[in-house]
């Protein structure tokens, strides 16, 4: 995804924009401390055998320092020492940095460390005018070889019970709301599974593998990627998919379906499959950033996530796609699907009636793969995953313009573009939350917790992130918790069996109780069956 692509096989679904060499051992402490002045927050790195153009160790543990404020940090002092286990070598390094400009990292580093056992790890910063900031993490010791553990001590504790296994890249995880407790699991390479009481139907509830792109087994982002069931399920058995199908056009790579299907009146189980009403049909023309979220909001309206037409940079026409209001591609869309022919346009959709496509609800995006409504308050949380450097979590709101390209997260990507469009960056609505690559790789958009087991984390809003590295599977599973109004902060949940996750994090379900489910894949690419979904508990 860097700008000097080399290629590299064995990469994800949604994650990347085009074929990279970058490598990230990486993964996260907790962050931060603000001042009226500059704020600082410090992400851990752990060793591995795998190489970043800026980092190259295999045995130390680094910190990342970053300026999340405004003003330039100035006179950095900073530490890393480790307590606890049977640390031979590298029990603490210190030191200055002179300066850290608004946005910028600097990394610092125990470069070789040797022992046993699972020390604390303690990394502070502060600067001149900025208050302490203090990071700790865990990590576990062997030798030379330093793998960090998930979770703080403040952060909640989760427990991760296999509910299914044997599944191909599984993405997708959703109920249908009729009291019957099903859940339905979509696996990219086109099948929709039944999960009845706990037990994974061996017949698909619907099959579109023939209808979908024929995928590239070690790396594609195009397959089916939405199911989102009508609120009056119970009543009228409609349901609609989100799927890439082939194209012959010159220019155009694929189209992605958004079609109607009714489920068999003969079983609750089977759908029928000469029920497809094709609702919309979109021209991608590249093969990634095809989104695929479909979700009805609490308006009873369907919500479609469209990603900006892949390649890197949002390179499609003069000015992209995302900032582009006359094409679908880059957008949330919003349509009525109870009215029209084959669908109506809301009144209330923020192009109606003037320049601009009038099923867009909000623009800007680069591909928001994953999102969903909280249950309580109805707000939007979207999950676009990003370009070089940057991913970002939203709370989208009609007609706003999040940014892409002109801005990756809270970061200047293209601000000639903005210049191009007359366009005040200031007008432009920022992420509740962005998170460096040095931390993850692509953010997979989760849910708000709404559930009754754990109320410890109910309003806190579950997401993950891919993997931090590429060739080892290593997501993430985090949360968001809005500690005052509009103010969140990251934790990393901390797992019972205090082991890290070592799967690749593909989605986030809940149930029709509120309780959650994670989707994980063991291989990279949809071609083994090593898929398996993770119901989150309470120990």
């Amino acid at each position: 995804m860097r700008k000097k692509n080399a290629i590299i096989f064995g990469i994800m679904l949604v994650c990347f924009s085009s074929v990279v060499a970058t490598i990230y051992p990486l993964t996260l402490g907790k962050e931060t401390i603000t001042t009226n002045e500059t704020t600082l927050s410090i992400d851990f790195v752990s060793s591995g055998f795998n190489v970043d153009y800026k980092i190259s160790e295999l045995f130390g543990v680094s910190a990342v320092i970053r300026n999340t404020g405004s003003v330039s940090a100035t006179d950095v002092h900073w530490s890393i020492s480790l307590s606890g286990g049977f640390v031979i070598v590298g029990k603490q390094s210190s030191g200055t940095i002179p300066l850290i400009f608004p946005g910028d990292v600097s990394i610092v580093k125990i470069p070789v460390i040797l022992g046993f056992g699972k020390p604390y790890i303690t990394a502070t910063a502060n600067a001149l005018n900025a208050n302490t900031t203090t990071t700790l993490a865990r990590a576990k010791i062997s030798g030379s070889k330093v793998t960090l553990l998930p979770g703080t001590d403040d952060s909640l504790i989760v427990k991760l019970d296999r509910t299914a296994r044997g599944l191909k890249a599984p993405i997708i995880l959703t109920y249908t709301d009729d009291g019957s407790g099903r859940l339905f699991v979509v696996e990219q390479t086109g099948k929709i599974f039944v999960l009845d009481n706990g037990v994974l139907q061996s017949t698909p509830f619907l099959d579109l593998s023939s209808k979908i792109v024929k995928l590239i087994p070690v790396y594609d982002e195009r397959g089916l990627l939405g199911l989102a069931f009508h609120p009056d399920f119970k009543n009228n058995s409609r349901f609609y998919v989100y799927y890439t199908a082939p194209a012959n056009e010159s220019g155009v790579d694929h189209h992605d379906i958004i079609a109607e299907y009714q489920v068999s009146d003969s079983d609750p189980n089977l759908v029928d499959p000469n029920s497809e009403r094709i609702i919309m049909s979109i021209n991608q023309p590249e093969f990634n950033h095809c989104g695929g979220q479909l979700t009805f909001g609490p308006d009873g309206y369907l919500y479609i996530g469209v990603g900006d037409g892949g390649g890197e940079g949002d390179p499609n026409g003069i000015i992209g796609n995302g900032q582009n209001i006359n094409t679908s591609l880059g957008k949330i869309l919003r349509i009525d699907v109870d009215h029209g022919n084959p669908y109506g346009i809301p009144a209330d959709n923020p192009f109606v009636g003037v320049d601009g496509l009038d099923e867009i609800y909000a623009y800007g995006f680069r591909n928001p793969f994953r999102f969903s409504f909280d249950m309580t308050t109805g707000r939007l949380f979207v999950g676009d995953v990003g370009q070089d450097l940057w991913e970002e979590i939203d709370i989208v709101e009609k007609g706003g313009n999040y940014g892409w390209r002109i801005m990756e997260g809270n970061h200047l990507y293209d601000p000639a573009l903005a210049e191009y469009l007359g366009i005040n960056i200031s007008s432009l609505s920022p992420p509740v939350y962005d998170y460096s690559h040095y931390v993850g790789h692509c953010v997979i958009g989760g849910v708000v917790y709404r559930g009754t087991q754990y109320p410890a984390l109910n309003g806190k809003y579950v997401f993950g992130d891919w993997s931090a590295t590429y060739f080892q599977p290593r997501g993430k599973l985090y949360y968001l918790d809005e500690v005052t109004p509009n103010v969140w902060k990251k934790m990393e949940f901390h797992f019972s069996d205090d082991k890290p996750l070592n799967l690749r994090v593909l989605g986030i379900g809940a149930d029709e109780s509120g309780e959650l489910y994670v989707l994980t894949q063991r291989t990279i690419g949809p071609i083994l069956n090593t898929g398996e979904i993770w119901h989150i508990t309470v120990e």
